[in-house]
């Protein structure tokens, strides 16, 4: 007999996952998914379009892989699961309820998944349990992508939540190691420059519980609607939507070319002639613009979404893990996704911005606005948002590559390793 998992979408079953050997899956649209979104709907994946016939594995299993978490959490999850961290299937049957995006994978928990009231001291142990466990109680829990170590919560009429057996998260915790605290204030200071630029609404904050310090960050893709009321937005990486392979490093360009910034623009609307500073492709371009002039290396294809609407129709979602990775010792100097043909960091220029530009169909004129009103606005968010305990240091790294750029020279004047440590 054929194992399947049912899977849903905002709700609804719209399918089933076929297992296909020890490490793929298969997708099958059913009757009233093709009905409702007819067939050729990327409502689920760009690179996953409903069929009359099962999809082929390569895109069901990069796809639905690329819901799952990476190192560690990739092996602590197969763990609890009890299947091989390879086992893309046997990972989601265990973990399914609670993924990125509105879409579920499995069979409904119903009673069991559960929002479980949360003192300090709870949230505490459930952080140090984040580098030897998967996410969420025993009993499934849920998934979330990358490497890094998480937990996540619901933030309920305003008291903390563990959810238990895949109920709806509204938050995802990052823990850090004592010493690395550091690490935290640094994310969520860039995030609220990049909230002040509008490039992202969501809050971001570092949280004391008892001895643990995280960054606890609300989650875009999901909307409190009332006392336990959560709706969940749909959304997928671009490095699913462009059928990346899941299990490896693909999601850098240097590991796979595919992985680049005029592939991720290519999913999203195309630009409107007349606009100047409106439509996804020039928002796209600001988060490059801001990326390249905070120094954040690791914007790679996984940090790069797109959300689904119920209409069919795409939008960009929220900037989201950004920090100034090039400044942190031993940081990483080169782009994840190189931005007009440079890699390097501090060798990217205003040029290299609006060429790039250019290449996703911005009209010239634009791209350049789009570019310098990114830069401007930065500035002058670097000298109006409180660093907090971020520290200074930060905000003069910063201030001093946006002016570089402005001045029409590359964003790090110096590649020397002196030339960091001013800061």
């Amino acid at each position: 007999m054929t194992e399947n998992l049912q899977v849903h979408l905002f709700g609804a079953t719209i399918g089933h996952l076929e297992r296909v050997g020890s490490s793929s899956v298969v997708f099958c649209a059913n009757e009233d998914a093709l009905d409702l979104y007819g067939v050729g709907s990327t409502i689920l994946s760009a690179s996953l379009p409903f069929s009359a016939v099962p999809s082929q594995a390569e895109q069901s299993t990069n796809f639905f892989g690329g819901l799952l978490p990476e190192g560690r959490g990739r092996t602590n999850l197969a763990k609890q699961a009890g299947v091989d961290s390879t086992d893309v299937f046997g990972m989601l049957g265990y973990a399914g309820w609670d993924l990125p995006g509105a879409v579920n994978v499995g069979a409904n928990p119903g009673p069991k998944a559960v929002h479980i009231p949360a003192s300090e001291t709870d949230i505490e142990q459930l952080l140090n349990r984040t580098a030897d466990y998967a996410m969420g109680a025993v009993g499934g829990g849920g998934s979330l992508p990358g490497v890094q170590p998480k937990a996540t919560l619901a933030l309920l009429e305003g008291k903390w939540h563990i959810t238990k057996a895949g109920a709806t998260s509204t938050h995802i915790v990052k823990p850090v190691a004592v010493g690395e605290e550091w690490g935290a204030h640094w994310e969520a200071y860039c995030l609220s420059l990049g909230r002040k630029l509008g490039l992202l609404e969501f809050t971001a904050a570092v949280m004391h519980f008892g001895s643990r310090t995280a960054l606890v960050v609300e989650r875009y893709d999901r909307i409190i609607l009332g006392a336990s009321e959560i709706e969940r937005l749909h959304q997928e990486d671009s490095a699913q939507a462009l059928n990346l392979p899941w299990d490896g490093d693909a999601k850098f360009e240097a590991v796979d070319h595919r992985a680049n910034l005029t592939h991720v623009a290519g999913l999203l609307p195309t630009v409107r002639k007349l606009s100047s500073s409106h439509g996804d492709r020039h928002r796209l371009l600001s988060y490059a613009t801001f990326n390249a002039a905070i120094g954040n290396t690791d914007a790679h294809a996984k940090n790069f979404s797109i959300l689904h609407f119920r209409d069919g129709k795409v939008g960009l979602a929220p900037l989201y893990d950004v920090t100034a990775l090039a400044l942190a010792p031993n940081g990483q100097q080169n782009l994840a996704l190189s931005i007009n043909g440079v890699s390097y960091q501090p060798a990217v220029t205003v040029e290299h911005l609006v060429n790039e530009g250019i290449g996703w169909g911005i009209p010239e004129r634009a791209a350049r606005a789009q570019v310098h009103e990114t830069l401007e606005s930065l500035l002058d968010a670097v000298s109006t948002v409180d660093p907090l305990e971020a520290g200074e240091r930060i905000g003069r790294y910063i201030s001093l590559q946006v002016s570089n750029l402005l001045d029409g020279n590359p964003a790090a004047v110096s590649s020397e390793p002196a030339y960091l440590a001013r800061f």
